[in-house]
């Protein structure tokens, strides 16, 4: 009965509109050709072809439906295809074609390769070969994504550049670049800046219509027209512009971009201001130096820091603040911000205390400049001539040679003592054991408990000074990076970063306060110390001549071995003093500190 059905076949040929340049399946003219040759080759009734160019994953595709359509009227009975994956790659595309066989509407399908007709054993392997084609779509959907998130970990935006930038279309696929558009870039950038400056956007666009003859890149059906109004108000939110990019979007996470920027971060962030919005992008929280550090001195609260915004209005010159409930207008004459010609924006950083221990806690907030100026001060109590500083090292190397000869005396003796001691340890373990003394006659247990005892203390304490002549070694060694370190800081703290000067702060000493507008610390004994000597190098004493003029090193290290603070008589110098403390202070364990923080801290840290 099968010989008398004439077959009418519908012929299906399609590619993925995501990906125009699939590899995996032949393109339109090559399935067309492939299913030309079958119907040649078969003599085979082919009633109407459809070609497609639009993904199989998901259900939708218009010419798919009309196709399965016209089947079920009866209008054809069979499907001529280059593979099964061109008629579905998801499942419930899959579950029509098999549903319309089950039905005797579908009666074959045919490929290149095989022939599937109506009988269970060909339906079961449509459906491995459907859920085959869904697993494939799956993975290159995993592996796809894998590598547009490396490429945006990498600076590199996938996806279609906005004006003033290229695509790359050279590169090999996965490491294509965003070059800038030498003929658009720099009217993109006089954009943010004619904006930034108090140029309305009303003007702006009449300046690149008229004035710069500004047309948009042309693609294939859009492009090659000018900006309109909603385009610039676009180029001026857009934070691609500024050097940063959210992939996917609506994900949150935003990356650092690797293209050429066409504005700064600051200007964009002001942009946005006038425009009444808040920068788009956050790629991550606010990084205050000194923030989680301070108590407040008078309710104990932990001092915060506060980020604010203010603008001076250009016609009513009422300096307002820019808050959550008003980003867009003057509070006094109600001018709108983008409406201003050049208006002040001003911004600062406050510190203050918490309150969360005392809400009516009365200590005021001080300014970001205004804690520095003090840490600098501190900070200032180091700045001893490094002239000093190597005088001062040369003093403590000759000691240091004058102690090692004395150590090595020293240590062969403690090695003779330690090798008697072990000895004495053997004997006394050697006679215990012996048969002459099985009754214990001439060595009691007891005998041998407190002898024993005493001996392996001696051991002990003959290791440990070993221990500690390795331990003040490297304490020495620590301690001259230190002071070099130190004598650094406050140029350090004037030119480095939030985590810098954080560490800087850590060492200043523990347990800061805020109180009265004021940072105190508890101060360690020798910053007082260096301030002494200091102000010693810096006068010269009663009698010394300043410091400037003196010439040579000779004269240099008389004058600093004459001065009261810096040599009490011949054998106590208080510069070796102050490193005989650095020695001996506590490690501050509390916090995870860079190598720079740790001997920041070891120079300043408290008992």
């Amino acid at each position: 009965m099968d010989n008398k059905i004439i077959l009418k076949y519908i012929g299906y040929a399609r590619k993925s509109s995501d990906d125009n340049k699939e590899r995996q399946a032949a393109s339109l003219p090559e399935q067309i050709y492939a299913l030309e040759g079958i119907k040649a080759k078969h003599n085979l009734i082919v009633i109407d072809t459809s070609e497609e160019s639009q993904s199989a994953h998901k259900i939708g595709r218009n010419k798919f439906n009309l196709m399965l359509e016209r089947i079920e009227k009866g209008e054809a009975n069979a499907i001529l295809t280059w593979h099964l994956n061109r008629l579905a790659r998801n499942m419930v595309d899959g579950g029509r074609v098999i549903q319309l066989m089950d039905e005797d509407k579908l009666i074959e399908i045919r490929t290149p390769s095989r022939i599937y007709k109506n009988s269970p054993d060909d339906k079961f392997m449509l459906v491995l070969e459907f859920g085959m084609s869904k697993k494939d779509s799956d993975d290159k959907s995993i592996v796809v994504g894998r590598g547009l998130e490396k490429k945006a970990r990498d600076g590199w935006r996938p996806g279609v550049a906005p004006q003033g930038y290229l695509n790359d279309k050279t590169t090999e696929s996965g490491f294509r670049k965003i070059f800038t558009d030498k003929d658009r870039f720099p009217f993109i950038q006089q954009i943010f800046e004619m904006f930034y400056e108090g140029t309305p956007v009303i003007e702006i666009h009449r300046i690149a219509k008229d004035d710069w003859h500004f047309l948009t890149r042309q693609k294939k059906r859009i492009g090659g027209k000018p900006l309109s109004i909603s385009m610039i108000y676009s180029i001026l939110t857009n934070p691609f512009y500024c050097g940063k990019y959210e992939y996917p979007v609506g994900s949150g996470k935003w990356y650092e971009a690797a293209h050429d920027k066409a504005v700064s971060s600051e200007i964009f962030d002001a942009v946005q201001v006038k425009l009444g919005r808040r920068s788009p992008y956050k790629l991550k929280t606010h990084e205050f130096a000194f923030s989680g550090l301070m108590r407040c001195g008078i309710c104990g609260s932990g001092v915060v820091a506060e980020e604010k915004w203010q603008c001076i209005c250009k016609v009513c010159k009422l300096k307002f603040s820019l808050t959550k409930n008003n980003r867009t207008k003057c509070t006094g004459c109600g001018t709108l911000i983008k409406n201003m010609e050049n208006p002040t924006i001003l911004h600062y950083i406050y510190y203050r205390c918490g309150k969360k221990k005392n809400r009516l806690c009365l200590e005021k907030g001080i300014r970001l400049d205004k804690i520095e100026g003090q840490i600098k001060g501190k900070l200032a109590l180091l700045e001893i001539p490094d002239c000093f500083m190597d005088w001062a090292f040369e003093q403590i190397e000759k000691m240091g040679e004058q102690e090692r000869e004395l150590g090595k005396d020293k240590e062969n003796a403690t090695q003779r003592t330690y090798d008697e001691c072990k000895k004495k340890l053997q004997n006394l373990l050697q006679l215990k054991i012996s048969p002459v003394n099985s009754d214990g006659s001439l060595l009691s247990d007891e005998e041998y408990k407190v002898q024993k005892t005493e001996l392996e203390k001696e051991l002990k304490t003959l290791e440990n000074q070993g221990i500690n002549k390795d331990r003040v070694a490297e304490a020495n060694e620590n301690t001259a990076k230190a002071v070099t370190f130190a004598i650094r800081a406050l140029q350090r703290f004037t030119a480095g970063d939030p985590k810098i000067k954080r560490d800087l702060f850590m060492g200043l000493g523990l347990h800061p306060t805020l109180e009265d507008k004021i940072v105190s610390f508890n101060s360690p004994k020798y910053l007082f110390e260096l301030e002494k000597i200091k102000k010693d190098i810096d006068y010269g004493g009663e009698g010394i001549a300043p410091l400037k003029k003196i010439d040579s090193t000779s004269q240099t290290g008389d004058f600093f071995a004459s001065i009261p603070t810096v040599l009490r008589g011949r054998e106590l110098r208080p510069t070796c003093e102050i490193m005989q403390l650095l020695l001996r202070l506590p490690r501050v364990s509390d916090y995870i500190m860079s190598p720079e923080a740790t001997l920041a801290c070891s120079l300043y840290g408290t008992h």
